[in-house]
């Protein structure tokens, strides 16, 4: 990492990047963490919902075709099996809902109500205002078996880990990034982010930032390869 990135990286931590009353989603290296943030700022709103006053807040259970895999399905789907949400509460949408009105995978809004069927109203960067409801994914076991979940296509987003937010691109996002452990987790982190405009890096260390060494030994071997390939120009016999 040149000085230049460095200095280009952390000039960005004075970006005012929020809007429409929706805060930047924080990438953090550890989960624990991100669950961390969103628990605490879920706990700090007050639990009044429209469709009950004395209700501190309401859970949604996802429906599983195997209760007893719970636990691979929150590897291998983006909604958890238990989601609690309040009125004021930061969410991301997990799956395209409609690509046309930007709902999409990665946008983001703020639980405005819920409604007569118990669903959250959101309302997204947008201004849109869209009753979510629940949605299925479907995953296929190594032994080839069928598995389903449905659940809301939500999640809290006031803060989410590196790994989970891989393949979203969030409209205004921030990031520690002096605690990343795995090779590329910087990169993965940066490149979510829609624009440097829309980024803000709360402290970085280029010590922290490396590339995964079996990566550098392939590209190594394939330069060495290109080079010693001979160049025949076009219309000239090989000798």
């Amino acid at each position: 990492v040149t000085p230049e990135i460095s200095k280009t990286l952390l000039d960005t931590s004075t970006h005012k990047i929020e809007s429409a009353g929706i805060l930047a989603t924080r990438l953090c290296s550890h989960t624990k963490d991100a669950n961390l943030i969103n628990d605490n700022k879920l706990e700090k709103l007050p639990g009044r919902g429209d469709f009950n006053i004395h209700c501190a807040s309401k859970v949604f259970t996802a429906v599983d075709s195997d209760p007893y895999a719970s636990k691979q399905l929150d590897q291998q789907t983006p909604v958890s099996a238990q989601l609690e949400l309040k009125v004021g509460a930061q969410v991301m949408l997990m799956k395209n809902v409609n690509v046309t009105e930007g709902l999409v995978n990665g946008a983001r809004g703020v639980v405005v109500s819920f409604k007569e069927n118990g669903f959250p109203l959101v309302r997204f960067c947008s201004k849109q205002e869209v009753l979510i409801q629940p949605d299925k994914w479907t995953v296929k076991t190594s032994g080839g078996n069928i598995m389903t979940r449905r659940q809301l296509p939500l999640r809290l987003a006031w803060a989410f880990s590196i790994h989970k937010s891989q393949g979203l691109t969030l409209d205004c996002t921030e990031m520690s990034l002096s605690r990343v452990f795995e090779a590329g987790q910087a990169y993965v982190a940066l490149s979510r982010a829609k624009s440097l405009a829309s980024l803000r890096v709360l402290d970085f260390n280029p010590a922290q930032v490396w590339a995964n060494p079996d990566v550098l030994a392939f590209y190594r071997r394939l330069r060495r390869n290109i080079q010693a390939v001979q160049i025949v120009p076009l219309g000239r016999n090989k000798r």
